[in-house]
C-alpha cells in the first residue's frame, strides 16, 4: 500500500487501484488505475450548495465552461505601451496604453454583436470582437466608466476620437466591450473568424474588414487580460483575447490563440512606471501560453444508455508544445479513452482524437454527487502553445467537444 498527498485530499493505492479516502474533503480529481483506461471514484463527495450554485453560474453564464490560464492569470498592474507617431505622442504625452483593471485576467461571455478585423501598423492584424456582456459580466464595463472622459471628443484634433473611442451598442445606446487579437498570419482564413468580406471605412477614418461570420448574435466567451486602452479613451477590453469558446449544437469550440502583434511579448513592451516586474509576473504572451478548459458535465447513474460518451477533435493546431510540459499533458489515466467509474459504474466515456496524445491533458476534476444522486464535475483539458522564437513561432489549438 501507498499513500500520497495530493490536491488537498489522500490518495492510498491497494492492489493496482486507488480511491477517495471516506473522509477525504471534496476536491474531486481522479486517481488513475493502471490495469484499465478509467477514473475510478468509490463514494463520490456530497455536493456543497457552492459547488452546485458555481456549476449552474457556468452552464447558465459561461457557456458550460470556465477558461482559465492557470500559469499566468495574475498580470499585476503594469501596462503595457503603445507604439504610436511622433505627433500622437506630441499631443497626448504617453505611451503608457493599456491598464490593466485589476491585475487579473477575466472571463468575458456575452453576445457577438460585431466583428471586423483591421490590418494596422507593424504586425497588427486584429479581430475585433464586439461583445455585449450578459448580466454576470456587465461589471467589466461599469468598472471602468469611471475613467471615461466625458469630454475626450472635444480634445481629440480633427474631431477624430469623435465618438470617445467607446463601442456603441446602437440597439440599446448601451456600451459593447472588445475583444482584440491578432493571430498568427496562417490563421487568418480560418472557418470562424475570417480576414476576408467587405471592406468599409469607420468613423475614425480606418478601412476594416466586415466579414460575414455565422457566430453574430449568438453568446461566446473570451479570456484574457482585461484593461483599458488610454488612446480610446480608457475604454474595456479583453486584450488579447487568448481564449475564445462557445457551445455549437450538442457540442463546444474552444480556442487557445497566441497574439501576433508583437505588442505584449516582452519586457520592453511595458511601461515599469518606475517600479521593477514582480516575481510572478511574465509579459502577457511570452511563450508558452498555457490554457485550461474545464467542461461541465452532470451523469445520473440510474438512468439508460449509459455511458454518456464525449470525442475531442482537433481542428486547428500549430506549434502546441503540451508535450514539453509532463504535468500539463498529464491524463488522469493511461492511453486515449478515458472512462470516469463509479461505484462499478460506466458513466462517461471520453475519446481524445487528436493526432498527438500527448497534446493535451485531459482530466476528470471536482466530481461530486448531488442531493438527487446526480454526478456533477468538470473534463479538465489543457493545452499549451507558442515556440521561442517571438517572431514567428506564435502558436494555437482550436478543438471541438462533441458530446454524443
Amino acid at each position: 500500500m501507498r499513500t500520497a498527498e495530493a490536491g488537498g485530499y489522500r490518495k492510498v493505492r491497494i492492489e493496482g487501484y486507488v480511491r477517495l479516502l471516506p473522509d477525504s474533503p471534496n476536491t474531486g480529481e481522479l486517481a488513475p488505475l493502471n490495469e484499465f483506461n478509467d477514473f475510478v471514484l468509490t463514494n463520490a463527495p456530497n455536493s456543497t450548495q457552492e459547488e452546485i450554485n458555481e456549476r449552474n453560474r457556468v452552464i447558465n453564464k459561461m457557456q458550460g465552461i470556465k477558461g482559465f490560464d492557470p500559469l499566468s492569470n495574475f498580470i499585476s498592474s503594469i501596462p503595457a505601451e503603445k507604439t504610436v507617431g511622433e505627433e500622437s505622442i506630441n499631443i497626448f504625452e504617453y505611451s503608457n496604453n493599456w491598464f490593466p483593471i485589476d491585475g487579473k485576467k477575466h472571463v468575458c461571455c456575452g453576445k457577438l454583436k460585431k466583428f471586423q478585423t483591421y490590418n494596422g501598423s507593424g504586425a497588427e492584424m486584429d479581430w475585433n470582437i464586439f461583445i455585449e456582456p450578459n448580466d454576470e459580466f456587465s461589471f467589466l464595463i461599469d468598472d471602468v466608466l469611471k475613467y471615461k472622459d466625458p469630454e475626450w471628443a472635444t480634445k481629440a484634433w480633427n474631431g477624430e476620437w469623435r465618438s470617445g473611442g467607446w463601442h456603441i451598442n446602437k440597439e440599446t445606446g448601451g456600451y459593447l466591450l472588445e475583444g482584440e487579437l491578432t493571430p498568427d498570419k496562417s490563421f487568418y482564413d480560418n472557418l470562424f473568424f475570417p480576414n476576408s468580406g467587405e471592406k468599409v471605412e469607420n468613423i475614425w477614418g480606418h478601412v476594416v474588414t466586415k466579414p460575414n461570420i455565422v457566430l453574430l448574435e449568438k453568446e461566446i466567451c473570451l479570456y484574457g487580460p482585461w484593461v483599458r486602452e488610454r488612446v480610446h479613451n480608457n475604454r474595456p477590453e479583453i486584450h488579447p483575447s487568448e481564449m475564445i469558446w462557445w457551445r455549437e449544437g450538442k457540442g463546444y469550440y474552444i480556442m487557445l490563440l497566441q497574439d501576433d502583434s508583437n505588442r505584449f511579448d516582452n519586457n520592453a513592451d511595458f511601461g515599469f512606471l518606475g517600479g521593477s516586474a514582480p516575481s510572478n509576473w511574465k509579459p502577457w504572451t511570452e511563450p508558452p501560453l498555457t490554457a485550461q478548459f474545464k467542461i461541465a458535465f452532470k451523469v445520473n447513474p440510474s438512468e439508460s444508455g449509459l455511458p454518456q460518451e464525449m470525442d475531442i477533435r482537433e481542428v486547428y493546431n500549430r506549434f502546441v508544445v503540451t508535450k514539453e510540459d509532463t504535468d500539463a499533458s498529464a491524463d488522469s489515466d493511461n492511453g486515449t479513452s478515458h472512462a470516469l467509474v463509479i461505484n462499478n459504474k460506466n458513466l462517461l466515456v471520453v475519446n481524445e482524437q487528436q493526432k498527438n496524445d500527448n497534446d493535451l491533458g485531459v482530466k476528470s476534476v471536482d466530481v461530486s454527487k448531488r442531493p438527487d444522486g446526480t454526478i456533477q464535475g468538470y473534463l479538465q483539458i489543457t493545452t499549451i502553445v507558442g515556440g521561442p522564437d517571438l517572431a514567428g513561432d506564435e502558436g494555437y489549438h482550436v478543438l471541438y467537444i462533441q458530446k454524443k
